[in-house]
């Protein structure tokens, strides 16, 4: 996996797509022993919160072509960013215990 996000204002790479996977992965090894209803809001919390938008966008491109390379959960998780009722005011960070 080589490919190279390309929407910087210039058109150099933002990010390669590997390394959003892996970044992604990492988010999902965190998530990984919640409960799943609460894992997919934590991934979902962590992308919204703390990636740009264009890693999200290039995140959620590489879903709609398969997810090559993501865990199932993490997938589950990046989805709910599609879902226009998850968005909900305020506390974007770790699910609560």
């Amino acid at each position: 996996m080589s490919a190279t996000q390309q929407s910087g204002p210039d058109g150099a790479p933002v990010m390669a797509l590997d390394r959003i996977v892996l970044m992604a992965n990492q988010i999902g090894d965190f998530f990984a022993p919640y409960p799943p209803e609460r894992r997919a809001e934590g991934i979902r919390n962590h992308l919204r919160t703390y990636w740009d938008p264009r890693m999200r966008q290039e995140l959620l491109a590489l879903i709609a072509s398969g997810g090559a390379g993501l865990a199932p959960h993490v997938v589950e998780g990046a989805k709910l960013l599609e879902d226009e009722t998850q968005k909900k005011p305020g506390y974007y960070g770790p699910p609560k215990a």
